[in-house]
C-alpha cells in the first residue's frame, strides 16, 4: 500500500517592491517560472529615481513601500531594485518574519559563473555604485576577479520614459567597457534589461549580459520550495496586483507590454511614512556579547536598540588600514553605518610606551605576529624594554572611540589610562597587556585591580563617558 503524502500548500502571496518600473523584469520572470504564485507588486514612482538619493532616504522608502504591502498578508519579499537591495535589504531581514530576498547576491553569483576570463563589468544607479554592494558581493566569492563599475542614470530615465531611447547616449555610457577586456556584464538595475536589446547592440556577442531577475526567481523558487510556501497547482487565474505612486495609466501601459497581459489591474496609491525600526537602533561593531550589554545599559532608558556584529552575520569584517587609533574606528564605525544606514559605535584602543615612541600603539594586537597572543606580545615588549629604567617606563593605554551616523558627521571621543611597564606580569585578570601595566596609585597592575575596579578606572570607560558628554551636549539622541 503506498504512503500517503500530506503536502502543504501556501496561497499567499509574494511582495515585490521597486523605485518604479524596473522590477516589473523580476516579476515577469516569476509569472513566467512559478505560474501558481500570486503576485503584489508595488512600485514608487511617483519618487523615481532612488539612485541619486541618500542610502537613508532609499531606506526610509524602502520601508514605506514595505509597509504597504503588509497589509495583503505577504508571505515572502522579494527587493526587486538593487539600490534598495544595497541600501536596506540586511535591515529588512531583521525586521520581517518573512523571508526577504533581494537581487544582488543572484546577479553576482550568476555572474562569477558566466565570466571565463574573471573580468566583469556592472552598470548601475549611482546609490548601488557608492555602497560596493556588488564589489563586495563578487569578490567575496572569488578575489581574484576585476570589476569595473559605472553609474549609468541617464538609462533609468530611458525606461521610466522621461527621455527618448537614444543608442548613442547608451553606447556613450557603456563606451569605458571596450577596453577593459570584460566578458560579463551584470545589469545591476532591474530597469536595464527592459534595453538588453539596444545593449546587446553595443557590447557585441563576446559579452554575456546578466540579468539579476531571472537569477533572483531561481532563488525565489528554492525559497518556497525550503520553507514549504509553495502555492497549490491550479488552472484558475490569479489575482495579481499592481500599485504605483505614480500615474496609474502610465504604470498600466509599461507594465502591459512588458509582461505581455493585457488584463492587468493598476491602482494608484499614497504612501504614508512607515515606521523605520532603525531610527532606534545602535550597533556595537563588535562581537563581543557583554560590550552590549554594557551599552544597552546606557541606550536603553531612552528607548534605542542595542545589537552587535553577531545580529548581522553577513558582515564582513573590515580591515583596519588606518595609521591611527581613530582611523580604524572611524572606518569600521563609518563603513557599517554607510552599509546598515544605522548608526554605530566602534572603538580602537591599545598600548603606548613612551620609551617605544607609542609603540606598540594600534599594532598592540598584533605586538608579536601572527597567530596573536597576549603571552608572546608581552614577552616581546618586556625583551625590548630590556633594562630600562622605571621611570622611562612610563606608558598609557588609549581608547578612541567613534559614533557614526547616516545623516551626519561622526563624533570622536578619546579616554586614556597612564601607568608604567612592570618588569614582571602580575596577576590573573584582565587581558592583553593587563599583568605588564603597573598603576602607582594602587600599587597594583591592571591584572590585579579586579574586573569592578578596572571597569570604573579604564580607558575605554573613560572614552565613553566622554562620548556620552558630547551626545548630551549636542543633543543627538535624547
Amino acid at each position: 500500500m503506498q504512503k500517503e503524502v500530506n503536502v502543504v500548500y501556501d496561497n499567499r502571496p509574494i511582495g515585490f517592491i521597486d523605485s518604479g518600473f524596473g522590477g516589473l523584469t523580476v516579476v515577469k520572470q516569476a509569472l513566467k517560472q512559478l505560474p501558481n504564485e500570486t503576485v503584489i507588486f508595488i512600485g514608487d514612482s511617483a519618487r523615481c529615481p532612488y539612485g541619486p538619493r541618500p542610502s537613508e532616504e532609499v531606506t526610509q522608502f524602502t520601508f514605506e513601500l514595505v509597509n504597504y504591502l503588509q497589509q495583503y498578508d505577504i508571505k515572502m519579499l522579494v527587493v526587486a531594485c538593487n539600490t534598495a537591495t544595497a541600501a536596506a535589504l540586511p535591515l529588512l531581514k531583521e525586521y520581517l518574519d518573512i523571508p526577504v530576498l533581494g537581487v544582488i547576491l543572484p546577479g553576482a553569483r550568476a555572474a562569477i559563473k558566466a565570466s571565463q576570463n574573471d573580468n566583469i563589468g556592472v552598470i548601475a544607479t549611482q546609490g548601488t555604485i557608492s555602497s560596493q554592494f556588488y564589489d563586495h558581493a563578487l569578490k567575496a566569492k572569488k578575489p581574484s576577479l576585476h570589476i569595473w563599475n559605472k553609474a549609468c542614470p541617464s538609462l533609468v530615465d530611458m525606461v521610466e520614459g522621461k527621455t527618448n531611447v537614444d543608442m548613442t547616449k547608451i553606447a556613450t555610457e557603456l563606451s569605458m567597457f571596450k577596453d577593459s577586456n570584460i566578458d560579463t556584464l551584470i545589469l545591476g538595475c532591474t530597469h536595464f534589461p527592459m534595453l538588453k536589446r539596444e545593449i546587446e547592440s553595443i557590447m557585441g556577442e563576446d559579452v554575456t549580459l546578466i540579468d539579476s531577475g531571472v537569477e533572483t526567481i531561481n532563488d525565489v523558487s528554492a525559497f518556497l520550495d525550503y520553507f514549504n510556501l509553495s502555492a497549490s497547482p491550479t488552472t484558475q487565474p490569479k489575482q495579481h496586483r499592481f500599485f504605483t505612486t505614480g500615474d496609474a495609466t502610465e504604470f498600466k501601459k509599461v507594465a502591459a507590454s512588458w509582461l505581455g497581459r493585457r488584463d492587468l489591474t493598476v491602482e494608484s496609491v499614497t504612501l504614508n511614512e512607515g515606521v523605520n525600526p532603525m531610527k532606534k537602533t545602535i550597533l556595537i561593531a563588535t562581537k563581543n556579547a557583554g560590550k552590549a550589554k554594557e551599552f544597552q545599559a546606557i541606550f536603553g532608558k531612552q528607548g534605542y536598540t542595542v545589537k552587535t556584529l553577531l545580529d548581522y552575520p553577513e558582515i564582513e569584517d573590515v580591515e583596519e588600514t588606518g595609521v591611527t587609533f581613530e582611523e580604524n574606528a572611524r572606518l569600521k564605525a563609518e563603513t557599517i553605518a554607510k552599509l546598515l544606514n544605522v548608526m554605530v559605535i566602534s572603538d580602537d584602543s591599545g598600548l603606548c610606551v613612551d620609551f617605544l615612541d607609542g609603540a606598540p600603539g594600534i599594532y598592540s594586537a598584533r605586538y608579536a605576529g601572527e597567530p596573536k597572543s597576549d603571552a608572546r606580545n608581552i614577552a616581546k615588549l618586556l625583551a625590548i624594554l630590556g633594562e630600562v629604567p622605571e621611570e622611562k617606563r612610563t606608558a598609557k593605554f588609549h581608547c578612541t572611540v567613534v559614533m557614526a551616523f547616516p545623516d551626519r558627521e561622526s563624533i570622536v571621543a578619546t579616554g586614556e589610562l597612564f601607568g608604567r611597564i612592570a618588569p614582571i606580569p602580575k596577576g590573573d585578570g584582565g587581558f592583553g597587556y593587563d599583568p605588564v601595566f603597573f598603576l602607582p596609585e594602587y600599587n597594583k597592575t591592571a591584572a590585579e585591580l579586579g574586573t569592578e575596579m578596572k571597569n570604573k578606572i579604564s580607558h575605554r570607560k573613560l572614552a565613553i563617558d566622554a562620548l556620552m558628554r558630547q551626545i548630551e551636549s549636542e543633543g543627538v539622541l535624547w
